[in-house]
């Protein structure tokens, strides 16, 4: 999987805001500047992330943006969702991970389908687990997977 520029930056400005809470409304231009990141590209994606509530928009002097909710209710998962990112890992797995929300023509002979719904279906709950106040943090409580059998 591949998350695309759209989602990246999404995240990389949502995180920049975060970064601001609490002060006066910060402008796209500035996020721009500090993010290396092009402002008309920003543009529209804080026109989806308004549409979804997660920023605010103040206009006027001084005006800006601002978290629509609290960072640690906003989850990077929420993000992409806001921005039509998709959590897809492959075409033919569904990301609710079960088996019969396969989409593939296949699937009643592949070996593999399950194995890529399940990744699927972690890699969803990973990202809707971690919230822009814990990326702020540095604190990740990724899941330990530990299998019996397996030599590393």
């Amino acid at each position: 999987m591949r998350i695309s520029t759209k989602g990246h930056y999404a995240v990389q400005a949502m995180v920049d805001l975060a970064a601001q809470e609490g002060s006066a409304p910060v402008s796209l231009s500035v996020i721009a500047e500090r993010q290396g990141l092009s402002q008309n590209y920003l543009e529209q994606l804080f026109v989806k992330l308004r549409k979804a509530e997660l920023v605010k928009s103040v206009r006027g002097p001084g005006g800006g943006y601002t978290l629509g909710k609290s960072a640690e209710t906003i989850s990077i998962g929420d993000i992409f969702a806001a921005v039509d990112e998709s959590l897809v890992l492959i075409d033919c797995a569904d990301p609710s991970g079960l088996p019969d929300h396969v989409t593939c023509d296949k699937s009643s002979g592949c070996l593999t389908q399950t194995l890529w719904a399940r990744l699927c279906h972690h890699f969803n709950e990973l990202v809707n687990s971690v919230t822009l106040g814990d990326v702020l943090r540095g604190e990740y409580d990724f899941p330990t997977i530990v299998h019996s059998g397996i030599k590393g």
